[in-house]
């Protein structure tokens, strides 16, 4: 536990890194705005359901299923303590400003930094946390986004990717499968781009992102420390409540909940129609700030949990 603080920013150092290519890469226009929303399709549809599945597909354990229930409980209480949590902040028309407090990056870019500070075993955590997440987001974060009730789709959920890879990874946790060789040779591979790609796209937000007026706005800074401090202390407090859970797998949800805002508030508010200079703007401002507030939070975390 006492080396997770530096491995989280060892990692968080790599991915920042990693994101300036990506933003200089797309200022000397050799990505552009469609090819980093093609590059995001190839981590959202294919990179992290191929982690997702190969993580899940291992021997049944009692203790994990367990662990993974509670994951998925702590996920959903802190998203519905989030959600009216946001009401005191926004007015009812700032739902992209709600969206990016109450969803955080837990894949896109939870996945990293678990994969780098615990090792790929606690992604199986991760991705079951996830699951919950993927939920809420294709359903009443749409409806934040677009503003619009009938946006909401429980199909969308049932067809993600994500959530699919999810419930095979499931039966084949249940039923201790294990994949042939070639097959998780590849799954294998496929997930190893997920970093890198993740944080490429994240350097193109970066550079279409008007820092100026985003590092001006008031607003965009109360979503970040709702978003990279109250909520998760909320988790924080919730956990600490719960000593027989073992640590590693309460610093990976903290990771999942404390996350910087989630890279959906800009591709979702291209797509519904929000404010996408704005969700670019805090997926931006809100990945800078997490490398400081993320070895905070793990640093309280671990305080805290070793009482």
């Amino acid at each position: 536990m006492g080396g997770a603080v530096p491995a989280l920013v060892n990692q968080i150092a790599i991915m920042l890194s990693i994101m300036g290519i990506g933003c200089m890469l797309f200022r000397m226009k050799i990505i552009d705005r469609a090819g980093a929303k093609q590059m995001a399709d190839v981590v959202i549809y294919l990179a992290c359901p191929a982690i997702t599945l190969r993580t899940l597909m291992v021997d049944f354990d009692p203790g994990r299923l367990f662990n993974a229930g509670f994951c998925m409980a702590l996920m959903t209480v802190v998203t519905l303590v989030s959600i009216p949590l946001t009401r005191l902040f926004f007015k009812p028309g700032e739902g992209v400003a709600r969206y990016g407090a109450i969803f955080a990056n837990s894949g896109f870019i939870g996945v990293p930094i678990v994969q780098g500070v615990f090792g790929e075993g606690y992604v199986f955590y991760l991705s079951i946390g996830t699951s919950v997440l993927n939920f809420f987001i294709w359903t009443y974060g749409v409806w934040l986004v677009s503003g619009d009730r009938d946006q909401m789709s429980l199909s969308r959920v049932v067809r993600n990717p994500n959530l699919i890879a999810i419930v095979v990874g499931l039966a084949c946790f249940v039923f201790s499968v294990h994949p042939p060789r070639l097959l998780d040779d590849v799954l294998a591979a496929l997930g190893d781009v997920n970093t890198g790609l993740v944080m490429l796209v994240l350097g193109c937000y970066l550079a279409q992102s008007d820092l100026r007026a985003i590092v001006a706005s008031k607003k965009a800074y109360l979503v970040c420390l709702l978003r990279l401090a109250v909520i998760p202390s909320v988790s924080i407090a919730i956990m600490s409540l719960f000593p027989m859970i073992p640590v590693d797998v309460r610093l990976t949800m903290l990771i999942a909940t404390g996350a910087p805002v989630a890279s959906f508030a800009a591709i979702l508010s291209e797509k519904f129609g929000g404010n996408y200079k704005f969700g670019v703007g805090l997926v931006t401002l809100s990945t800078l700030l997490s490398l400081v507030a993320m070895p905070v939070q793990l640093t309280i975390a671990s305080a805290v949990f070793s009482l």
